[in-house]
């Protein structure tokens, strides 16, 4: 089951791995999500060996895993047919976690997957449950039995970002800091942060 604990997980480790060019032991991961306890090493050891079991990880040794990207876009494909027959089998009026709930997919996919739905035709507005928006689908949702599939992977807008933030993290771990080579890495990474972070109070400033 996707979870943001899992989730935040999965990214960590794409990160340090740098896409699966890396391998990526348990030390590392403990420290980039600053599990300091036994208990939270316990729970990312359990999701560690969830990731194994669906190939996500590769274990290359005791404790030491490497990130499979091939596993990508076939569980991306999976997560669009379980949440597509959630949204024609769902009654009138059910918000996005409820589709997150019935089809075992994250709340963050779900709702970038049913924004490019209702942008398609496929989901129409049905008033509001407090203040969030709820849905049901149109008649073209109704008609269509195959799942309506994206031009293009669903991208998570601040992507580039979290990789940058955790190449950071990766080169104070894993390397010299002092080193020029490892300085100037960390430094594009900052101002491609810095960068995207300035633009965005620059477009508040003059909208």
């Amino acid at each position: 089951m996707r979870t943001p604990e899992a989730d935040r997980l999965r990214l960590v480790i794409q990160g340090l791995s740098v896409g699966g060019k890396q391998t990526v032991a348990y030390p590392l991961i403990y420290e980039a999500l600053a599990c300091s306890d036994e208990p939270a090493k316990a729970r990312v050891r359990k999701q560690v060996n969830e990731m194994v079991k669906r190939r996500e990880l590769l274990r290359v040794e005791e404790g030491v895993f490497r990130f499979n990207p091939d596993t990508e876009e076939k569980r991306s494909g999976e997560f669009y047919q379980r949440v597509w027959r959630a949204v024609r089998s769902a009654k009138p009026g059910f918000a996005y976690q409820d589709l997150a709930t019935v089809s075992r997919v994250s709340y963050d996919h779900v709702r970038k997957y049913c924004q490019w739905l209702a942008e398609a035709g496929f989901l129409e507005r049905h008033g509001k449950r407090g203040q969030t928006y709820l849905f049901r689908a149109s008649e073209a949702a109704k008609d269509r039995v195959d799942t309506p599939w994206p031009p293009r992977k669903i991208r998570d807008p601040f992507e580039t970002e979290k990789r940058a933030t955790l190449e950071i993290v990766r080169l104070f771990l894993t390397h010299d800091p002092y080193q020029p080579a490892t300085r100037k890495k960390i430094v594009e990474n900052c101002r491609a942060i810095l960068a995207r972070f300035e633009k965005e109070d620059q477009d508040d400033a003059t909208a």
